[in-house]
C-alpha cells in the first residue's frame, strides 16, 4: 500500500456579470487546488478514491477540472512536499461527516471525541492513520462506517 497526494483543480461557473466581462462561452473561474492524502495499491485506485473524496467534500457549485496524483515519497524526493502541504486538504472524515449530514458538534457529541480533534483531522492537521485506535473506532461508529473507510 502506497500513500499518494491526489490534487484537484477546483472551478465554478462565472456569475452573469463575470460571464459578460470574460466574453468566452462556457468559461470557468479557477478557485484553486485542494488535495487528499490517499492510501492505495495503485496510482489508478488512488486517483479514483481521491477524486471521490474531494468531490464529496467540495461546496455545491464547484467542479473539478483536473486531477493529479503523486506518491508522497516521490514528492518528498523531488522537494515538492512543501508545495503539496500548502494545498487545503479534504479527508475521509469530512467526506463521511458531510454524507451523514452531521455538524462537527454533533459528531463530537455522538462519538465522545473533542471537537478540536475532529477539526484538526478534517483540516489535514492530523492524519487519521496517526490517531489512537479507540478514537478511530468512536468516530467510525458514530458515522456508521467501517474503521478502514476513515484511513
Amino acid at each position: 500500500m502506497t500513500t499518494y497526494y491526489v490534487t484537484a483543480d477546483l472551478d465554478r461557473a462565472p456569475t452573469e456579470q463575470e460571464a459578460k466581462e470574460i466574453g468566452v462561452p462556457r468559461a470557468k473561474i479557477f478557485l484553486g487546488r485542494v488535495k487528499a492524502i490517499i492510501c492505495a495499491d495503485s496510482i489508478k485506485d488512488a486517483c479514483a478514491r481521491g477524486r471521490k473524496c474531494i468531490e464529496g467534500c467540495i461546496q455545491k457549485g464547484r467542479t473539478i477540472s483536473n486531477v493529479g496524483c503523486m506518491p508522497v515519497a516521490d514528492a518528498k524526493k523531488l522537494g515538492d512536499d512543501e508545495i503539496y502541504k500548502g494545498y487545503p486538504t479534504t479527508t475521509w472524515l469530512l467526506y463521511y461527516r458531510l454524507k451523514s449530514g452531521m455538524t462537527q458538534a454533533e459528531l463530537s457529541k455522538k462519538s465522545g471525541i473533542y471537537i478540536r480533534q475532529i477539526q484538526k483531522v478534517e483540516s489535514g492537521e492530523i492524519e487519521t492513520g496517526n490517531m489512537a485506535a479507540k478514537t478511530l473506532f468512536a468516530l467510525a461508529g458514530a458515522l456508521g462506517v467501517d474503521i478502514s473507510e476513515l484511513l
